[in-house]
């Protein structure tokens, strides 16, 4: 048991060893397999680590919409809430239930998953079950059993405290590049609700798009309708066919959306972020980074510093006073731009340099 423990604990920081931690903590309890599933939101469970062999189990269990019928959950979770951290079959399920109740003779027997235990705990924000299994011919968990796993809910909690930290890192990765790109990133999960969003999103609510439920919303009832169709397909089926929705607000361009769906593949363990919404205002001067700048036209630092303000639409006494030097250094500086950008008039120069961007969108 030791080994498994830490085990577990090795998965907490590394969360795609989870599967090897749940492998180890079932051989040794005795288990045949085992699943991690939070309480709310059982139709995620193909996204959560399990054993290996449990893939059609859990596929079937979300498709054919046992979740929605499941005796484990609608019993179990009650008496973990009245403080009993460890809930096994035969505290839910009477032999009546076993022999009548279409989970167990349609769907459990089908696999071999008749007897179950559940070790519920709570990581930071979220209940959680890791559901173990038997074959019919095991026979139930015990209650020695039940005094083992209970010495487990501590050590899980903590682990699965630490995967949460790290999946959540990567969610805020997402939209920490979005806004280095300067667009505004909002990550959501499999019920559109909002997990995490940058300063550029941010700022782009308020006229147009705002936030009411820890859900995105627009102003305007259709175009509401219109940005919730579009979030949910995306989270249904995928990527969407259709280009951005434009967002129309009351002063200034509209506001871009568009939704991309995180790949399962690509999302770690526990990152309960499902698709990322984008938004891109149409108002912001699309400006070159000064760093191009230097490289296109051969400026200097400074030149380039000033070129980004000059492009932006500040004029040149406003520029010398963002970058703290004095009018007649800056204006040195615009004789210089104009040498090296082959022009000669301000106009032409921010004219240029609006056209000096990298070719990626």
């Amino acid at each position: 048991m030791a080994s498994a423990i830490e085990g577990i604990y090795e998965a907490g920081f590394e969360p795609a060893r989870w599967q090897q931690g749940l492998t180890d903590l079932c051989r040794a309890v005795g288990a045949e397999s085992a699943v991690t599933v939070p309480k709310v939101g059982a139709e995620n469970t193909l996204l959560l680590p399990s054993t290996p062999g449990m893939d059609d189990f859990l596929e079937r269990f979300v498709t054919e919409e046992w979740y929605r019928r499941d005796l484990r959950a609608e019993r179990g979770w009650p008496l973990a809430q009245r403080g009993r951290r460890v809930v096994l079959e035969q505290d839910i399920v009477t032999p009546d239930d076993h022999a009548r109740e279409p989970l167990y003779q349609d769907f459990c027997r089908r696999y071999g998953m008749w007897w179950w235990a559940g070790i519920t705990f709570r990581s930071h924000d979220r209940d959680y079950v890791v559901s173990l299994f038997r074959a019919e011919r095991e026979g139930p968990f015990s209650e020695r059993d039940r005094q083992l796993f209970g010495r487990l809910t501590g050590h899980l909690s903590r682990a699965l405290s630490a995967a949460e930290l790290m999946a959540a890192a990567a969610g805020r990765g997402a939209v920490d590049l979005l806004q280095a790109m300067g667009s505004g990133g909002i990550l959501v999960d499999a019920q559109a609700r909002i997990i995490a969003f940058n300063t550029r999103a941010e700022a782009l609510l308020g006229d147009g798009l705002s936030i009411v439920g820890n859900r995105l919303v627009a102003r305007s009832p259709d175009c509401d309708r219109a940005l919730q169709r579009l979030i949910v397909a995306t989270l249904r089926h995928g990527p969407q066919p259709q280009e951005a929705l434009a967002v129309r607000r009351r002063l200034g361009s509209p506001i871009l959306v568009d939704a991309l769906p995180i790949p399962t593949e690509a999302g770690a363990p526990f990152l309960f972020g499902k698709a990322l919404l984008v938004l891109v205002d149409l108002e912001a001067r699309r400006l070159p980074p000064a760093a191009l700048l230097m490289q296109a036209h051969g400026l200097t630092r400074r030149e380039a510093d000033l070129a980004v303000l000059l492009a932006a639409g500040r004029n040149l006494v406003e520029a010398a006073e963002e970058l703290e030097i004095t009018r007649e250094t800056a204006r040195s500086h615009l004789k210089s731009l104009f040498a090296k950008t082959d022009t000669n008039r301000q106009s032409a120069l921010v004219s240029l340099l609006q056209r000096t961007r990298s070719p990626l969108r």
